[in-house]
C-alpha cells in the first residue's frame, strides 16, 4: 500500500504517478516493469518512489484497486442508470469494459494483469489475493433480497465471475469480435437471471 507521504501529494500530483504507472505496465508485465520509466514520466525523482512505495509490486496492485474503487462507482452509476437491475447493470459494465479494451493500451494493459496472475515468478499469495479479488468482485448486495437469503447466492456470484472472465479472456484472444462477446455475455447473463429467478 501507498505511504502516508504519497496519499498526502497533491491530487494531480498522485495522478500523474499512477498514469506513468499505467503506461509502464501497458508496456510490459509487472516482472518487467521499469521504475526508470514511471519516475521519468511522472517527472519524479528516483528517491521519491521508494518516499511513496515499498516497490513497484506496491505501485502495481495500488494502482488496480484504485482503478476497480472507479469501476465500482461507476458501476453503483449503471444501477442507477437500469433502475437497479443489477443484471441489466452487468451487461451494461461489460460492453463498456469491451469499449475501453477498443483502445490498444487499456486492452495490452488488462493482457499484462493477466500474465502477471500466472506468472510463476510471482506466485506471492497476497500479490495474486490483491490483484485476482477486486477484479471480479461482485457485490451480493446489488442482488434482489429474495437471492441474497438464497443458499444459492455464492453459486450465483461465482458463475457471474466466471461469464465475466471467460467472456474477457475470449475478446482478448481475438477469439471473438466485440460485438459477439457482448452477446454471448448478455445471453450468460440472462440464462442466469431465468435460472435464479426460478429457484
Amino acid at each position: 500500500m501507498p505511504t502516508r507521504t504519497f496519499l498526502r501529494l497533491p491530487k494531480d500530483k498522485r495522478l500523474r504517478i499512477l498514469r506513468a504507472a499505467k503506461k509502464e505496465f501497458s508496456r510490459v508485465p509487472l516482472d518487467k516493469a521499469v521504475i526508470a520509466n514511471i519516475v521519468k514520466d511522472a517527472e519524479i525523482p528516483r528517491g521519491s518512489f521508494y518516499q511513496y512505495f515499498e516497490n513497484i509490486e506496491d505501485l502495481f496492485v495500488y494502482l488496480l484497486q484504485y482503478m476497480y474503487g472507479i469501476d465500482k462507482k461507476k458501476f453503483e452509476r449503471y444501477l442507477k442508470e437500469t433502475d437497479n437491475d443489477v443484471y441489466e447493470a452487468l451487461k451494461l459494465r461489460f460492453s463498456n469494459t469491451i469499449d475501453k479494451l477498443a483502445n490498444a493500451e487499456n486492452r495490452q494493459f488488462r493482457i499484462n494483469i493477466m500474465q502477471t496472475i500466472f506468472n510463476d515468478s510471482h506466485r506471492n499469495e497476497d500479490l495474486i489475493q490483491n490483484l485476482v479479488q477486486p477484479d471480479i468482485e461482485v457485490d451480493l448486495t446489488y442482488f434482489p433480497t429474495s437471492i441474497q437469503k438464497s443458499k444459492h447466492s455464492k453459486n450465483l456470484i461465482n458463475i457471474v465471475k466466471m461469464i465475466g472472465k471467460t467472456c474477457l479472456e475470449k475478446y482478448l484472444a481475438k477469439s471473438a469480435s466485440k460485438d459477439e462477446i457482448i452477446e454471448d455475455y448478455n445471453n450468460y447473463i440472462d440464462l442466469v437471471k431465468s435460472g435464479f429467478n426460478n429457484i
